[in-house]
């Protein structure tokens, strides 16, 4: 048990991932019960603008890493191959490639299994991917119940969107063996992957070997019971479980806390003042406490906040929360910090705002069109890809608030003002007079955009770099840089940058080292041939097409287009489904029409049918009687009389041998009256000398088979008796 400063290690504790796997169906994936669960509102995915840097030591892309300052990595958004312009299989798709910390489970004491690092895991590493059957609320509701009726002891619910729960119960992975402590090592937090919201455990702190890697169950995880706590940490809270369970899962989740900017001090006072009011208002259902959101007093963002902001306004899901944030944004009117706003997917992010929240809130509204107005913008490449324009429009035309109708009007005229930014750069001895001569300057190819802030976001301070000199007084000092780059000063904002020109890249950070070459290709007579037109090492373009010398397209060109061209394909996709759509409806029709016809001819039919029965049977009634045969008339009268005349016999013989017997005599007295007279009828009632006579016979014919079936009978019995007594002996 840990004493509360040096965590507890398991060193020597026995491995049980082999035997824990057992315990439930390990799956890869999460899987869904319906495609729509976990999907991001976001429409448009998010592109970084990060370029290639090729490691030809490691072989592999090194973009987006840890220090890279990637806009994606810093608002838990992963990469994507298809859109991302930072290269193939970059740093930043840790939950793609699966890239999980080295753990195995144990068994511990008093919480079953548990999960612990075999390697040291740096802080903020992702440990694990918290995988399961992704559910919708109603399902989710009905397994709680299922698995208290079970008796489970352990949970594994995951809250990954406001109506849809990640389940690890049955099929699950690893990440569902990680344990709950009132003073965790580790956290759970959202990741946007391609269109899915996706849930990952990363390290909190640096997590040494051995040690148990633990999350706070009261912030993240939803189970059926009130449990006893058994971390050991010195602030244990003693409980855990339950639906919102204890005071720390009333308030904030850390990613929304740190966006709010407020600290744990604030909650505790606050949960001390309110005690009595919170037990009594506090929503069941609520994922944050509402009332302590509304309380709130929020401040301006700070450098330092933005990311934070950005990444919970990408995935609030609260209309509380987006308030907040947009409340703290509309505070904030620091050019710098703005322009960094911007790039961590500003305008797609308020796009979206706007898009879900428009309709409904009007002063939230103005506040997004006023940050909007507020931006610095010198082209219009950003608002083009995000496609915030049409959404102003719509805004415009649907309002009915002057006020918000006049703001929309006015960016909307602004943003016509604006064109696309190209860039071509000047061949290197052309570029490098020019820088000389101190005329022209160019913006970093990142945004393609002239950069309005200082590029100092996530790097060293001037200050760090070189003292407390201008950033233009070593503009021409280019003696430090490596073969082929150069500076230059942004007129826009007075900061110097730094460009390769034969490449076409820049950037803001000074280079080091050399250019990355791209991966080596392989070498001998029969790839010569293959790769004669590749450009030599050191002119490779890393991460952009070979394009004639001086003819490069920006990135934002390249989205823009890749954007229109996803528009285009969607656009053709949707056309061919509408076409599919109406060939089916017409095929449809057409089937309905036959069938229709069918259905129609069916039913005349039957009634011709009806109708030719009726005039048969109308044919029928004019016809004079047909006459029955002798035969059948004295069946009918003999079969009238015979059966009563031997029904005495039932008794002994049976109903059936009765049944036979009045049979053959029917067929016996028929033979005899038509012998003797063929055409002539039989009366309508036999007189008593004629049923005497046929009682007579009768009488006579049972007396015989009387004894034939007497004769019979003992046979039988005694068969049946000797068989019986042979089985007693036996």
């Amino acid at each position: 048990m840990s004493n509360g400063t040096t965590p507890e290690l398991f060193m020597n504790a026995e491995d049980k991932t082999a035997e824990a796997k057992t315990k439930f169906t390990e799956i890869v994936e999460c899987t869904y019960l319906s495609k729509s669960l976990g999907s991001i509102a976001l429409k448009e995915l998010m592109a970084c603008d990060c370029a290639e840097e090729w490691d030809h030591e490691k072989q592999m892309n090194m973009a987006c890493g840890e220090h890279s300052h990637c806009i994606n990595r810093v608002t838990s958004v992963e990469c994507t191959n298809k859109l991302c312009f930072c290269g193939k299989d970059c740093q930043n798709q840790r939950f793609q490639k699966k890239q999980y910390s080295e753990v195995k489970v144990i068994q511990t004491e008093n919480k079953g299994y548990g999960l612990v690092a075999e390697k040291p895991i740096s802080e903020g590493a992702f440990v694990y991917e918290y995988i399961g059957e992704v559910i919708d609320e109603a399902t989710f509701r009905q397994r709680m119940i299922d698995y208290d009726t079970r008796k489970l002891r352990h949970f594994y619910f995951m809250m990954l969107t406001k109506d849809a729960f990640i389940d690890a119960t049955d099929k699950g992975s690893l990440a569902r063996f990680c344990n709950h402590s009132c003073s965790p090592n580790a956290y759970v937090d959202k990741w946007v992957v391609g269109d899915k919201l996706r849930m990952g455990i990363f390290a909190k702190r640096e997590i040494q070997p051995g040690e148990e890697i633990t999350f706070d169950y009261n912030v993240d995880r939803y189970g059926a019971q009130l449990q006893p706590c058994y971390c050991g940490s010195a602030n244990c809270l003693g409980w855990m479980g339950g639906k919102t369970q204890t005071d720390a899962a009333l308030l904030l989740p850390d990613g929304i806390s740190e966006a709010l900017g407020v600290t744990r001090a604030q909650e505790k006072a606050w949960l001390k003042r309110n005690k009595q009011a919170k037990v009594a208002q506090q929503n069941a259902e609520a994922t944050i406490n509402e009332d302590f959101v509304k309380s709130l007093e929020v401040e301006a963002l700070s450098e330092a906040d933005v990311s934070k902001a950005m990444a919970a306004l990408m995935k609030a899901e609260d209309v509380i929360v987006v308030e907040k944030i947009i409340e703290r944004l509309y505070l904030t009117e620091d050019a710098k910090i703005n322009s960094i706003i911007v790039r961590l997917h500003g305008y797609k992010t308020l796009s979206q705002v706007l898009k879900d929240h428009a309709s409904d809130l009007d002063d939230l509204t103005s506040k997004v069109l006023l940050i909007l107005k507020r931006w610095p913008t010198m082209t219009r490449n950003k608002i083009e890809l995000s496609q915030i324009e049409d959404v102003v429009k719509k805004i415009v035309e649907d309002t009915e608030n002057p006020e918000i109708r006049e703001l929309g009007s006015e960016l909307l005229s602004d943003w016509s003002k604006l064109e696309m930014a190209y860039r071509i750069p000047k061949n290197r001895e052309g570029s490098a007079k020019a820088e000389r001569a101190g005329r022209g300057s160019m913006s970093p190819l990142y945004g393609r955009t002239v950069r309005l802030a200082s590029p100092t976001w996530g790097y060293e301070d001037a200050t760090e770099q070189g003292g407390n000199e201008s950033p233009q007084s070593d503009v021409n000092d280019d003696d430090e840089l490596p073969p082929g780059w150069q500076k230059a000063v942004d007129p826009n904002t007075d900061t110097v940058y730094y460009y390769h020109a034969e490449l076409g890249i820049s950037k803001w950070e000074k280079p080091k080292g050399i250019v990355p070459k791209g991966p080596s290709f392989p070498k001998g007579p029969a790839k010569q041939k293959q790769f004669k037109n590749q450009q030599p090492k050191g002119k490779l373009r890393v991460g952009k097409p070979n394009h004639k010398e001086g003819d490069f397209s920006s990135i934002e060109e390249e989205k823009l287009r890749k954007l229109k061209e996803e528009q285009f394909k969607e656009m053709q996709q949707k056309e061919k489904l509408l076409q599919d759509l109406i060939a089916q409806s017409q095929q449809e029709a057409e089937e309905k029409k036959k069938q229709a016809e069918e259905a129609r001819r069916a039913k005349l039919e039957k009634i011709n049918q009806k109708r030719k029965q009726k005039e048969m049977a109308r044919v029928r009634a004019k016809l004079p009687p047909s006459k029955e045969s002798v035969e059948v008339q004295w069946t009918k009268t003999l079969a009238k009389y015979i059966p009563n005349m031997i029904k005495k016999y039932e008794a002994e013989i049976g109903h059936e041998n009765v049944k036979g017997c009045a049979r053959d005599l029917v067929k016996i007295l028929l033979s005899k009256e038509t012998k003797r007279d063929p055409d002539s009828p039989p009366p309508k009632e036999l007189d008593n000398a004629k049923l005497k006579k046929l009682k007579e016979f009768s009488s006579n014919f049972m007396q015989k088979f009387l004894i034939k079936f007497r004769n019979k009978r003992p046979r039988t019995e005694q068969t049946h008796s000797n068989g019986q007594s042979e089985k007693q002996a036996t």
